[in-house]
């Protein structure tokens, strides 16, 4: 009996070997022989076939392990992307030297074939490996909408969209970059952990990757056989499922509101769960992995393929170790450091960096400083002050105050500093904090600290927009951590600092800044926040670098709880010699 090998690569995606176990499962109750195997093809007999997911393992294993050619005449490869994604056309390339292909999406088994790729349609269906649900209807639901996608500039701005409409529900967003996922993380989930947190989720929103259009089967199914109803935008290839009966399909800017709505719609919702999981059981894998098995048996002795331009290929495509998502987006928009394409900077820009420089230094020496008392104010319940800096180019903060002060928990006190920014003089809600000219977002905010008396601290910029449930959520999850912080949606960039603090990543890119709740006594262990002028723009960045460095616990809570106007700053010496700059910051810490 032919015996299906599947082979994942060591440090490929944890979600890439869950699918392959998902399948040599299906094999084994169609009556075949299956294993499955991480890394290198393991030894095999004259009847093994390997079965492998193209565009991962042949750009992820180690180009002295690559398959042999004889190997390579006894693979399949098992394909999964769908046209109009850069992977579906590393994996078309690839695929000219197996022995034969299986694809579980129509169109893209449509469009290999067009090319002339011999392929077989994969039909994926239902699989108890994938069912912690059960089918009960009755079980609690603790969670109102999840995401599960990584992260892409299109995909983030929608999300950020509907920060509004999901305000009121429990969500959870689980945005990871687009990287090898190889194991659990804060916002990756695998195997089981990942079938729990769908068991109870009432919906999973589904937005597409790139340019494709069609359904992300394997999210679908693992979402409907665990009681998820998904909500997609609008997708073809979409049969045999029904939209309106199984899922429901809208327009992706319309997408928060649909679901919004449908969480007031129990009836609707518990029959979307009940018609969905009776349909995902109907679907029977077994008659495709019957397919495979036979396609497997046919392989046959035919001539090995000559494997150096796919080897070439994949070796081009293979990304060094430990490599970074390149498309996570910085939290200031015009930083252009380590990340940057950009050379050094100019002789005059370095000149006038040093100029600004000094000439900030000379203001900090003279400038007036003066405090404006509340007009009026009504302390809150919750131990937390809020620091607000507006510094040139961002708006008044007059509505982020009101949101704060109205919201589902209210702070002790609103402490805005305004730098350098002469707002028109009028009754306000919270301590004013006013500087005839700008000192620096850094110093601002530690002389905001002297006056402030609670136990956290709630640190935002001027320009932004508060969700009512901001603080309240931020504390649900302070419990044994120093800070805890949410995404904040920005308008071109979609959502900025939507990831956990992580060393590797902060020594490239400043890609986290304010919108965090932190302990009062970190702030005073840390001395404050960085206040040198050359800094300007980066005091939050060297807050998460000590964070990090200093191992303290933090929360990610990952619903989008703040928006911003996109900031427009004066210049400041990170702008004009960014790279000087950049490297002087592992210094300051």
């Amino acid at each position: 009996m032919t015996e299906l090998c599947f082979v994942s690569a060591e440090g490929g995606s944890a979600f890439m070997e869950e699918l392959l176990e998902v399948i040599a499962d299906a094999v084994r109750t169609a009556g075949g022989k299956a294993r499955t195997a991480v890394g290198d093809y393991p030894e095999g007999g004259a009847d093994t076939v390997y079965v492998v997911v193209p565009h991962e393992y042949f750009v992820t294993v180690p180009d002295a392990a690559f398959p042999t050619a004889e190997q390579c005449r006894r693979t399949i490869g098992f394909c999964v992307e769908h046209p109009g994604t850069a992977t579906f056309e590393r994996n078309a390339e690839l695929l000219s030297i197996l022995g034969g292909a299986v694809d579980i999406n129509h169109d893209s088994t449509a469009e290999l074939r067009r090319r002339g790729i011999s392929v077989e349609h994969f039909q994926l269906g239902y699989s108890p490996l994938w069912d912690l649900w059960g089918g009960d209807l009755d079980s609690p639901r603790d969670l109102d909408v999840t995401y599960l996608g990584t992260a892409e500039r299109r995909r983030s701005v929608l999300l950020g969209s509907y920060a509004r409409d999901l305000a009121g529900l429990r969500t959870r967003l689980l945005t990871p970059p687009h990287e090898p996922m190889t194991g659990a993380r804060v916002d990756f989930l695998p195997g089981k952990a990942k079938f729990e947190h769908l068991a109870r989720s009432r919906f999973l929103l589904n937005l597409h990757r790139e340019q494709k259009q069609t359904l992300e089967w394997v999210r679908t199914l693992e979402a409907m056989t665990n009681g998820c109803v998904v909500v997609s935008e609008t997708s073809a290839d979409v049969e045999p499922l029904v939209p309106g009966e199984h899922l429901v399909l809208a327009r992706p800017e319309a997408l928060g509101a649909v679901v919004a709505a449908l969480a007031d719609e129990p009836e609707r919702e518990r029959h979307l769960r009940s018609a969905a999981y009776g349909f995902v059981k109907s679907l029977d894998m077994t008659a495709s992995a019957r397919r495979l098995i036979d396609l497997a048996s046919s392989l046959g002795s035919a001539p090995a393929a000559d494997i150096a331009p796919a080897r070439a290929l994949a070796a081009s495509l293979r990304n060094p170790e430990d490599a970074l998502a390149v498309d996570t987006p910085s939290f200031d928009a015009r930083f252009a450091g380590d990340r940057s394409a950009a050379g050094p900077a100019s002789a005059r820009g370095t000149a006038l960096s040093a100029r600004i420089a000094q000439r900030a230094a000379g203001a900090r020496r003279v400038a007036s400083r003066r405090w404006e008392p509340a007009a009026a104010s009504v302390p809150g319940s919750a131990d937390v002050d809020v620091l607000i800096v507006r510094r040139t180019g961002e708006v008044d903060p007059d509505d982020l105050a009101n949101d704060l002060l109205t919201g589902s928990v209210l702070p002790r006190k609103v402490l805005v500093g305004e730098d350098g920014v002469h707002p028109w003089p009028r009754p306000r809600p919270y301590d004013v904090l006013l500087h005839d000219t700008p000192l620096g977002r850094g110093l601002t905010r530690n002389s905001l600290l002297e006056r402030s008396t609670a136990s956290w601290l709630l640190v935002l910029d001027g320009g932004m927009r508060a969700s009512e449930f901001l603080l309240e959520r931020l504390l649900a999850a302070s419990d044994d951590v120093d800070v805890v912080h949410c995404p904040v949606a920005d308008p071109v960039d979609g959502l900025v600092g939507a990831l956990p603090p992580e060393e590797r990543r902060l020594r490239t890119l400043p890609y986290l800044g304010s919108g965090y709740l932190v302990r009062r006594s970190l702030i005073d262990e840390l001395g404050g926040w960085n206040s040198e002028v050359l800094f300007e723009g980066l005091e939050d960045h060297l807050f998460w670098r000590r964070v990090v460095s200093a191992a303290k616990p933090t929360a990610l809570v990952q619903q989008v709880l703040l928006r911003r106007l996109r900031p427009d700053p004066d210049s400041r010496p990170m702008d004009l010699d960014p790279h000087r700059v950049w490297a002087a910051v592992g210094s300051a810490l």
